[in-house]
């Protein structure tokens, strides 16, 4: 008599779960020999909801990933698809009062390395389809002169160094001012491991009389300042002509309540996020991460969807986990969305290297 079959071991995860981080080769397969379905789940009929969750996850994805096969661009469709997928599953997960996976505790990128490396065998490309430095051809050269170096300055000159436009490119314009630029700020790398000011101020002094050197040697005419006698008369002349003597031409205030096409081509180029009150970074980061490669024309779509599925996963989490100290998530839509918009998105401020539209005007 044959002994009876021995009921199976369900852990706390099913076989292909989390799916993986998609990357070009799986997606072209995917695409070109699409995998067959899975036999139905046979799960106890009481319990493991967990995993009931999990399942419901990997069958949302398959139809998603299908779809994007017919995408002109396949492969950011299915990572927003991926990220979309688990995302709503974290939705899931926080609306019962088990423990959650614990990647959902995670936010914006923090959450998508940590599904991605739950992977039997992680595929985290780290390597985004969209290159911020492309960004850099949309960077016009720093006005002239460069402010004076001071103590309420000097957190901008290194803070936001990064952000400024590096050495031209072959076949870029070149001269006094540009040499003088491209020096400066290599001198004041060197300052600001140690963020000294005299450091800072003497590299100034001395990049500016080699510029007037530099501009003597020439017939054009001479920066007037230049035509000063000694180098603190000079020094003064400079620091009262600089158009921007704080060095905040990259500092920015910015709303992230409806980001358009101009602001999103400022923040997927280089940045640097000065807020970071919650839920602003995980926001921005969800709306970067996702929507950044994609054709500019899709972006604007992607970063209202982003910001729509940021917000509910943020007010399904546990009150611990985070405050709302504005008590928006008290709302229902669409009033939930204007106090986020309103209270919580609409004042940030961020260094970027692309210069976005003033507040409260887009293209």
């Amino acid at each position: 008599m044959a002994s009876p079959r021995s009921p199976p071991l369900w852990g706390s995860t099913l076989d292909g779960f989390p799916p993986a981080w998609p990357v070009a080769a799986a997606v072209n397969r995917h695409c070109r020999d699409p995998p067959t379905l899975p036999p139905p789940l046979l799960l106890p009929e009481t319990a493991f909801a967990h995993l009931r969750r999990q399942a419901a996850a990997l069958a949302a994805l398959r139809p998603r990933m299908n779809a994007c096969c017919r995408h002109h661009t396949p492969l950011p469709c299915a990572r927003r698809a991926w990220t979309d997928v688990l995302d709503e599953f974290c939705t899931d997960e926080f609306g019962v009062k088990t423990r959650q996976f614990h990647c959902c505790r995670r936010h914006g990128a923090a959450r998508r390395r940590c599904f991605s490396q739950e992977t039997p065998a992680p595929t985290w490309d780290p390597v985004p389809a969209w290159d911020p430095n492309v960004a850099w051809d949309l960077v016009t050269e720093p006005p002239f002169p460069p402010g004076e170096p001071t103590a309420s300055n000097l957190g901008n000159i290194c803070g936001l160094r990064t952000l400024r436009p590096g050495p031209p490119g072959p076949g870029a314009r070149s001269g006094p001012r540009v040499r003088l630029r491209v020096r400066l700020e290599r001198e004041y790398g060197r300052c600001c491991r140690n963020e000294s000011l005299s450091c800072a101020h003497s590299a100034w002094l001395k990049g500016l009389n080699r510029f007037c050197r530099e501009e003597s040697a020439v017939k054009t005419g001479q920066h007037r300042c230049c035509q000063h006698g000694g180098p603190k008369a000079r020094g003064r002349c400079f620091a009262a002509a600089a158009p921007h003597p704080e060095y905040d031409r990259e500092l920015h205030n910015v709303s992230l309540a409806r980001p358009g096409p101009a602001l999103l081509r400022s923040l997927c180029g280089p940045t640097r996020l000065f807020t970071q009150r919650r839920p602003v970074p995980e926001l921005l980061g969800a709306v970067t991460a996702a929507c950044c490669p994609l054709p500019p024309e899709e972006r604007g779509a992607c970063a209202q969807d982003q910001l729509s599925q940021g917000i509910a996963t943020l007010c399904a989490t546990p009150r611990d986990a985070w405050r709302d100290p504005q008590g928006c998530c008290s709302w229902e839509e669409p009033e939930r969305r204007r106090c986020f918009d309103n209270t919580y998105l609409s004042q940030v401020t961020l260094g970027a290297a692309v210069a976005p539209p003033p507040l409260g005007q887009e293209e």
